[in-house]
C-alpha cells in the first residue's frame, strides 16, 4: 500500500495495549473473525478500524471482505461496514516416515479431527469453521496418505461447507468484487443465477 511504517513485533495484548497508551499507531492482525482480542473494545476505547483501499495490486494477492457490526457490534456501526482484506489458511503436516511413532501419532489426529470435524459446525464454535472445506486440493501440494483415505472413505461427510452456507459466501464475494472493481452491484436473481452456474461448473470439475 506504500505506507511508510516502522514496524514491531509484539504478543497482541501487549501491542493493544501500546495501542491504546499511543504508543504506536497502528496495529496490524490476522485472525479468523471475530477475533477475541477485540471483542471487549468498544468506540469509548478512542480505537477504530481502518479500512483498506481494494486496488488491483491488493486484490491481486487477497480476496476482498468486510468487518461489519455483526463481527463487532460495539466498534462498527450497522450501516458502516469496514472493508479489509482475507487471506486464506491451510492445515500442513511435516513428511513423517510411515511407522514411525509420530506418524502414527498424525494418523490418529487425522481420524480424529476429520470424524468430529461435522460437530465443529454446530452452534458453540466459532463461525469461520463454517468456511472451512476440509477435501479442498492445494495446487503443488500432496494430501497426507491418510487423510486422502479418509476422505475417500467418508465422501459425504466431507462435503461442507453446507450449501446454503457456500451460497452466502458466494453472494458476499460477488458483492465485495464488484465493489473493488467499480463495477454495478448485482441484483439478488443476478447473484442466484451466478451461483446456480457456478454448480453446474463445480459439477463438471468433478466429474
Amino acid at each position: 500500500m506504500k505506507v511508510p511504517i516502522t514496524t514491531t513485533n509484539d504478543d497482541q495484548e501487549v501491542a493493544l495495549e501500546k495501542l491504546r497508551k499511543r504508543e504506536i499507531a497502528a496495529l496490524c492482525f490476522v485472525s479468523g473473525k471475530p477475533a477475541p482480542i477485540f471483542r471487549g473494545l468498544d468506540v469509548n476505547d478512542g480505537l477504530h478500524f481502518l479500512a483498506i483501499p481494494l486496488d488491483p495490486a491488493v486484490t491481486a494477492t487477497y480476496l476482498p471482505t468486510r468487518l461489519t457490526a455483526a463481527d463487532y457490534p460495539a466498534l462498527v456501526p450497522s450501516d458502516q461496514p469496514v472493508d479489509t482484506v482475507a487471506v486464506g489458511a491451510v492445515l500442513a503436516a511435516a513428511n513423517l516416515q510411515a511407522g514411525s511413532q509420530r506418524y502414527s501419532n498424525l494418523v490418529n489426529f487425522v481420524e480424529a479431527f476429520f470424524a468430529g470435524f461435522q460437530t465443529l459446525l454446530e452452534p458453540g464454535h466459532h463461525p469461520k469453521w463454517r468456511e472451512v472445506n476440509i477435501a479442498a486440493d492445494l495446487p503443488g501440494w500432496r494430501r497426507f496418505p491418510p487423510a486422502e483415505q479418509w476422505l475417500q472413505r467418508n465422501v459425504q461427510v466431507a462435503a461442507t461447507p453446507l450449501p446454503q452456507d457456500l451460497q452466502a459466501i458466494f453472494s458476499r464475494f460477488i458483492d465485495e468484487r464488484q465493489k473493488a472493481t467499480g463495477g454495478l452491484l448485482l441484483t439478488q436473481e443476478q447473484k442466484d443465477e451466478l451461483f446456480r452456474q457456478f454448480q453446474l461448473w463445480q459439477g463438471g470439475q468433478r466429474r
